[in-house]
């Protein structure tokens, strides 16, 4: 094994900084310990706290962290094979160990090395804010408590996605390469897609063409093709060869890192309809309407109201529109989902209602016209978008025009 493998990675001096601010996070809660159950679940959106700390994942691996408050962290993966890989692709944490038993007697025995058996421990993977269910096995948490009796197992909540909401120099740098993923994406559809080429087939250059450039599975890619596709993508590709007339809807989120960017275009293979291609006029219009009222300092709902009125304005209705944070993950803070209102709103009393910069977010607009073919197609369009000092600014630069594919 080479000391070094060629993988992206930040530096130690990021690595200082994270430690040093959820630390600090530690000591107001009274935690010995974390436990971060990087569970490689939703395309590795569950892994992100994990990973924020110690930079393994990646091709669905684990990543359980046991993190003490002071000392040295410790980063169990799934099988002994893997270990001189992840000391070779990162050097953040020297300390990674193999699961030995199940992973409840890996953390347990670790936490009784450090003398922490008896003190408190928090933990993600619990049911949270961001996540309601979890996504921690019972049988876990019960062998845990089983073995160490005297611990105290408080649930984290969203206390890591909090520190995450704002990113750095570095984080923004790693986001920007995923953006120019998604760009060769998209630039790889327009390029492939022709009648009589399989769906799955440019599904596949697409995806080749995110691994080639440095990107890293598994990541979210949602595809649907079809004369009148429903206004958001559906998640494979088949196997069907495409036809003159075709739409394509795709959802990407390129990720290299272990972070993920989110862009979405609709495509047509020749000249689109005219219904088709006002409903994408109005996707941009939101769009363009949403990155002018965006900015530091503003209000995240005033802003948002101002996207929904262009999208009345043009008697459009919605399937999706609305932001999401990105980074390790997906659905980050800050959120403001019209699909997803309700919780939205109790998102924004943790975070605060307020642009602020070194947020980055998707901004997706997936419409259709509720008068038109009984509302069950349309088009999408997405963009991730990063806060500024001034203002807003797009991560991408593939154009933002209707694909229309030449035949």
């Amino acid at each position: 094994m080479r000391d070094v493998l060629e993988l992206p990675r930040l530096s130690l001096r990021e690595r200082d900084r994270r430690w040093a601010a959820v630390r600090k996070e530690m000591a107001a809660r009274d935690l010995d310990c974390l436990v971060l159950w990087g569970w490689p679940l939703m395309w590795d959106f569950c892994i992100a706290n994990a990973r924020y700390l110690c930079p393994v994942g990646g091709n669905a691996e684990f990543n359980v962290l046991v993190f003490p408050r002071e000392g040295d962290p410790t980063c169990f993966v799934l099988m002994p094979t893997f270990l001189e890989g992840w000391r070779s692709a990162q050097d953040w944490v020297g300390d990674i160990r193999a699961r030995k038993g199940t992973w409840a007697d890996s953390v347990a025995e670790r936490l009784k090395e450090l003398k922490l058996d008896r003190g408190r421990t928090g933990m993600d993977g619990l049911a949270g804010p961001l996540d309601p269910d979890g996504w921690l096995p019972h049988s876990v948490y019960l062998r845990l408590q089983e073995i160490l009796p005297g611990a105290k197992l408080v649930a984290l909540d969203d206390m890591l996605e909090k520190v995450r909401t704002i990113k750095s120099d570095e984080e923004l740098g790693m986001l920007a390469k995923a953006a120019e993923l998604g760009d060769l994406m998209l630039a790889a559809c327009r390029d492939t897609a022709r009648p009589g080429v399989k769906e799955c087939e440019v599904y596949g250059r697409m995806v080749e063409t995110m691994l080639a450039h440095g990107g890293e599975e598994p990541t979210l890619f949602l595809w649907a093709c079809g004369r009148y596709p429903y206004p958001h993508p559906f998640r494979v590709p088949t196997t069907r060869k495409m036809e003159r007339g075709d739409v394509i809807i795709c959802e990407l989120h390129p990720k290299i890192g272990g972070y993920f960017t989110h862009v979405e275009r609709t495509f047509c293979l020749g000249e689109p309809e005219a219904k088709q291609h006002e409903i994408y006029d109005g996707c941009v219009a939101a769009y363009e309407r949403g990155l002018a009222e965006f900015g530091p300092g503003r209000k995240i709902s005033d802003a948002m109201g101002a996207v929904k009125k262009t999208i009345e304005e043009r008697k459009l209705a919605i399937c999706e529109t609305g932001i999401h944070g990105h980074g390790l993950a997906s659905l980050e803070y800050p959120r403001y989902r019209f699909h997803a209102l309700r919780a939205d709103q109790d998102a924004l009393k943790v975070v605060g209602d307020e642009f602020r910069p070194g947020m980055v977010f998707a901004f997706n607009i997936d419409l259709y016209d509720p008068a038109w073919r009984n509302g069950k197609t349309g088009c999408v369009f997405a963009e991730t978008v990063q806060i500024t000092a001034t203002g807003a600014q797009r991560m991408h630069d593939f154009s933002t025009k209707f694909q229309a594919i030449p035949i």
